[in-house]
This record gives structure tokens, C-alpha cells and sequence, in this order.
């Protein structure tokens, strides 16, 4: 009798404590998916009989460097390895583009100073007018600063113009064409133009004024086109600023843009004097073969590179070799002063602009 009762009893008890445990265990998964819901709707769920489930972290927008510095970590190690081999292949060429490009340079310097060493005295250089190098060289410098005093203010107007207020426009475009004409013209054909225009018609003869004037027309292509460059290169920002305090476009070019571009400027003179300093065929049929010491520019005269010329045609013995060779030393020596006359007054320009209110 006891056994049966005790199984009732059982029975009786067995599903009151089965619905309790089943309920805690409802509430449990409740609890569970009610923190699942609040994470993924970012709400914090705080509740005293738990600890809220630990949120993830937004991730952060990456830059682009970033990104591909994550894809090449996942990139395999060998496609890693080809693309770093590349690379260092890439910078190795371009170290040895410099190096050649540096050493073809300091060559050509070298042999020529190495060649003259010998005859390179100051009584050939600076000696009688009949047998030195003064002549040729107030020719050549008379005829740089007359190329240059000329060429410069005109190309860098032009410059201006075409970028600052003919930007993208029909005469902007046909300007454009007619200097990269200019710029792909024979050097023969501005000799034959300049003794056909300047010596003869207008009456100049062969003077330093005419090769001058015929010079300065070949570097105008170089100088437009640097300046122009050197004028993009100065932000929009800057313009846009100077303009709305009140100052007017002139103002703004005077003392806003051309004062960030004086290098490029400065580049434009340096190549332009290189391309005077360098020309044969246009000075020999402008300016003449004339030894002689030039007192004004109205006078004929000869320059070093004509002279060299000479020299070498007519070069019979190693001594006449020597003295082309130290004709060449005192070209490049020429050369580099002027060049960096042309950067000390550009300097100086620029630091005048920049303290200009």
C-alpha cells in the first residue's frame, strides 16, 4: 500500500517541478534572446540578474594605403615576393638612369678640363685682343643678355596671358600651336630669317642686335612653355584668397602667383641661356665671325661657340686641339656664371615679391 502511494505522490509531484524547471529554462533562453536582439540594434540591455553580452567594435574607414597594405598581407608569400623583386627592380633602373645621366656629365667636364689643363693659362684667356678669348667672350655674354633682356619679358607675359586669362579659349589654343610650331622650327631656318629680316631689311647688318633678336625668337617656345607650367603648379587657393580681400587680378599676379613660380621662371632663363650659349648656325649668319671686341651691340663680333668651331676645323697640330679645348673650359665656365647670375636675381626678385603688401 505504501509503494503505490509513494509512485502518486510521484506523479503528483514529477510535473509541478518539470513545469518549474522548463519555465526557468524558457526564461534563461528569453534573457539570452532579448541580449542578442539589443546587440545587434546596438541598444545597451542592462539587467541586475546578468552581464550584457560585450558589443564589437565598429570598424574604422581605412585610406587607401591602408587598404592595399591589408590586401598585400593577404596576398600569398609568393606573389608578395614577385611584386617586392619588381619594385627593387623598377628603383634600381632609376638609380641607374641617374648614375649614367650624372656621369655622362661629370665626363664630358672632366675630359674637356683634363684636355686643357695644359694650355689653360691666363695669358690665353685674358692676354692681346688679337690672340685671346676676350673677344669671344663679351660677344657671347653681349649676346645672352640681349637674347635674354628681350626673350624673358615677352615669354613671360605671354605665359601669363595664355594661363591666367586666355585659360582653355580658341586664341589659347591657337597661341599654343603657333609656339609648339616655333619650338619644332630648324635653328638654320631662324638664321636664314634672321639675316633676311633683321641684317638686310632692316638694315642692322651683322650685329649682336640682329643675332639678339633672331635668338630671342628661338627661346620664346622654352620660356612660354616653363612659365606656364610653373604658373599651374601655384593652387587655385591662392588666387581665390588674394581675390576676395579686394585685390585686383593684376595685384593677385604680381604679388600672389609669380612669387610661388620664380623657379620655374628661373629654370625657363637658365634653359634659354643654354640654348643661346649653344647655337651656331643663326649667330654665324646674324652676328658675324668678326674677331674683334665689340664695344656696342650695333657691332659685329664672334662668339665662343663660333670660335671653337674654328678652332677645331682648323686644328693642324695637338696644340690647336689644346687651345679648342680650353676655348670649351671657358664656355662652360661662362655658362655656369651666368646661370647662376640668372638664380641670384631671381632670388631676389622673389624675396622683393614675397615682402610686398
Amino acid at each position: 500500500m505504501g509503494y503505490f502511494w509513494k509512485l502518486i505522490t510521484q506523479r503528483r509531484i514529477e510535473p509541478s517541478v518539470r513545469d518549474a524547471e522548463d519555465a526557468k529554462e524558457y526564461k534563461i533562453q528569453d534573457q539570452r534572446m532579448t541580449r542578442m536582439n539589443a546587440n545587434e540594434l546596438g541598444i545597451k540591455y542592462r539587467s541586475s540578474k546578468f552581464t550584457p553580452l560585450p558589443q564589437s567594435p565598429v570598424p574604422s574607414p581605412q585610406s587607401p594605403l591602408e587598404n592595399i597594405a591589408n590586401n598585400s598581407k593577404t596576398l600569398p608569400t609568393n606573389r608578395r615576393k614577385s611584386r617586392k623583386a619588381v619594385d627593387g627592380l623598377q628603383l634600381g633602373l632609376m638609380v641607374l638612369a641617374s648614375v649614367l645621366v650624372t656621369g655622362a656629365l661629370a665626363g664630358i667636364v672632366a675630359y674637356i678640363v683634363i684636355q686643357s689643363a695644359g694650355s689653360f693659362q691666363l695669358s690665353f684667356i685674358f692676354g692681346p685682343l688679337r690672340t685671346s678669348l676676350v673677344p669671344m667672350i663679351a660677344s657671347t655674354a653681349w649676346t645672352v643678355l640681349v637674347s635674354l633682356a628681350i626673350a624673358l619679358p615677352v615669354g613671360i607675359m605671354t605665359a601669363i596671358y595664355l594661363h591666367e586669362y586666355a585659360y582653355q579659349s580658341k586664341l589659347s589654343k591657337a597661341l599654343g600651336l603657333a609656339v609648339d610650331t616655333l619650338a619644332g622650327i630648324p635653328s638654320i631656318i631662324y638664321g636664314l630669317f634672321g639675316l633676311l629680316f633683321f641684317c638686310r631689311l632692316f638694315n642692322l647688318g651683322q650685329s649682336i642686335i640682329a643675332g639678339g633678336l633672331t635668338l630671342s625668337i628661338m627661346i620664346l617656345p622654352v620660356i612660354i612653355r616653363t612659365t606656364e607650367e610653373a604658373l599651374k603648379t601655384v593652387p587655385d587657393s591662392f588666387r581665390e584668397g588674394s581675390l576676395s580681400l579686394g585685390a585686383t587680378k593684376i595685384q593677385t599676379i604680381s604679388h600672389v602667383v609669380l612669387p610661388p613660380a620664380m623657379p620655374g621662371i628661373l629654370t625657363a632663363a637658365i634653359l634659354a641661356v643654354g640654348r643661346v650659349v649653344g647655337e651656331s648656325a643663326p649667330v654665324l649668319l646674324t652676328v658675324g665671325i668678326a674677331r674683334n671686341l665689340p664695344k656696342t651691340i650695333f657691332e659685329p663680333g664672334r662668339t665662343l661657340t663660333i670660335h671653337l668651331y674654328y678652332l677645331t676645323k682648323e686644328a693642324l697640330s695637338p696644340d690647336d686641339f689644346a687651345q679648342a679645348f680650353t676655348a670649351a673650359a671657358v664656355l662652360i665656365i661662362l655658362v655656369l656664371v651666368i646661370n647662376t647670375a640668372v638664380k641670384a636675381v631671381g632670388a631676389s626678385l622673389g624675396e622683393t615679391g614675397e615682402n610686398l603688401e
